[in-house]
């Protein structure tokens, strides 16, 4: 499948996750307000750690092997070892919610047993879809893959809207139960596209192979890191906000935040469909692609940008009540880093696509450490506003380390 073609279903794909999470974002926000919209950002936090943490580094690398051998024999040992590995998770995760409350409270404070329960039940579905996703993106199967990562989004709204409309309120227990049931039924049906049940013989087999399994874990132990580095990057700020400021505080951080994470979608959806490609191609195509990408990435987070500038606050306002328009200061001084974000996040894939070298591990840290230095200097006296100056600050650095060893190396390759 061609780039632009692969390019247009997958950007269909984020336009219907854009505009359905934005659509149960701020359903969830108008009706749980600054308080339980700071308990529902948390929780979130927990389920993208988490999924990061055990799901990214699978995902990458089923991305990565399949896009190498597509052969039945491989996909399905790279699906075999991805059940063996849930299963290990399954376990921890069992565990993990068993946890004494103080344990709980220590890692996110003022947030309820209940909510981080079930948080982790939601990190669980996600990190299994995200499995089954890396193998779909492996074979260029985007139908397939947007099918999976949709889903979720889509089928969660359904049911909030569900709820909302026979029983006129959300609670964040409802919210998250939501979400989890969403996540689940998504997994499931995934599972069935993939292993088609009908077809005899079957398509895909359980046959583990642990020699490849132990190679999987070793890239996507790299995988892992790079990933989590530079989703802490992007979003730790919200949890040092939660350290030291209100839950209020944190809600109304989260709306700003959450309009960033919009504008990131076309990077995003570049980065996914360019990292399949990459690493497939070498040397000048390799380099003409991850221009055309991040040139094309830039133009439109740069528009969007401009465009929330202008008409930020009233937008914020409209759709998330008059009590959120403190979000918009807070979001002003976010969009300079989400722009030059964008073009580092194409460079940062095309890398990734090589193997993961080693600056896709130092650069990140870099930049996560300088964010919360920053956050923690800011922050006291500038509030949420000093948090989106700190991630600023820090995506500039980060872009300016990336792009400066993307283009040495190719200057030199």
């Amino acid at each position: 499948m061609k780039f632009l073609t692969s390019f247009v279903i997958t950007l269909f794909g984020q336009g219907v996750v854009l505009v359905v999470g934005f659509l149960n974002a701020v359903l969830i926000t108008r009706q749980l307000g600054r308080a339980g919209r700071g308990e529902y950002a948390m929780v979130s936090f927990l389920v993208m750690v988490l999924g990061v943490l055990f799901g990214e580094g699978i995902h990458r690398t089923n991305i990565y092997f399949t896009s190498k051998d597509k052969s039945q024999q491989n996909v399905s040992a790279l699906f075999s070892n991805a059940i063996v590995l849930f299963g290990v998770i399954t376990v921890v995760f069992a565990g993990f919610s068993l946890l004494p409350d103080a344990i709980f409270q220590l890692i996110l404070p003022g947030i309820k047993r209940l909510y981080i329960q079930l948080g982790i039940l939601i990190a669980l579905f996600f990190i299994f879809g995200r499995m089954l996703q890396g193998i779909f993106l492996g074979l260029q199967q985007f139908w397939h893959y947007n099918f999976a990562y949709i889903g979720p989004i889509v089928l969660f709204f359904f049911f909030d809207v569900a709820y909302f409309c026979v029983m006129k309120h959300l609670t964040t227990t409802v919210v998250l139960i939501n979400y989890s049931l969403a996540m689940f039924v998504i997994a499931v049906m995934a599972l069935l596209v993939l292993i088609k049940p009908w077809h005899t013989p079957l398509m895909i087999r359980f046959r583990p192979d642990w020699n490849a399994l132990k190679l999987n874990l070793n890239i996507g132990g790299r995988a892992t890191i790079a990933y989590l580095l530079l989703f802490l990057l992007a979003r730790i700020n919200l949890y040092i906000v939660n350290y030291t400021q209100p839950l209020e505080q944190v809600g109304l951080f989260a709306v700003a935040a959450n309009i960033g994470s919009l504008i990131q979608r076309v990077p995003n959806v570049t980065g996914v469909v360019l990292f399949p490609r990459v690493s497939e191609t070498e040397g000048k195509k390799q380099m003409k692609l991850t221009l055309k990408a991040s040139a094309l990435a830039f133009s439109i987070g740069l528009f969007v940008s401009a465009f929330f500038l202008i008409w930020g606050k009233q937008i914020i306002i409209f759709l998330y009540k008059p009590e959120f328009a403190e979000s918009y200061r807070a979001l002003v001084w976010l969009l300079p880093g989400i722009v030059v974000l964008g073009i580092a996040i194409i460079f940062n894939t095309s890398l990734w696509g090589r193997g993961f070298p080693a600056v896709t591990l130092w650069a990140p840290f870099v930049a996560v450490v300088t964010n919360i230095l920053f956050c923690f200097i800011l922050i006291p006296s500038h509030g949420i506003v000093g948090a989106s100056q700190a991630s600023s600050i820090s995506f500039f650095l980060f872009s300016l380390i990336i792009a400066t060893y993307y283009f040495r190396k190719h200057a030199t390759s």
